[in-house]
């Protein structure tokens, strides 16, 4: 979803962060319980040259990535990493 001000970002942020379902495991109070990419793509001009800059940052959080022997993952929460 584009967004062109710092404002619509955190808006765009906060609706991803309460989609995101977490649960307690032995090892994290809030454990991913949902897989997470953000793609965040910059354009921008360079003021003296004119030239166009575009870069792309990608950060992934993988659902329930943490060793299910040492998290005690039982039930629902077991299979979810499966």
């Amino acid at each position: 979803e584009p967004v062109d001000s710092v404002e619509a970002a955190n808006s765009l942020v906060r609706r991803a962060s309460a989609a995101r379902a977490v649960e307690a495991t032995q090892m994290n109070d809030t454990s991913s319980r949902s897989h997470t990419i953000f793609m965040l793509y910059i354009t921008g001009v360079h003021k003296d040259a004119g030239q166009k800059l575009e870069g792309c940052l990608n950060l992934v959080d993988l659902a329930g990535s943490e060793r299910v022997s040492r998290s005690g993952a039982q039930g629902a929460r077991l299979k979810e990493t499966c």
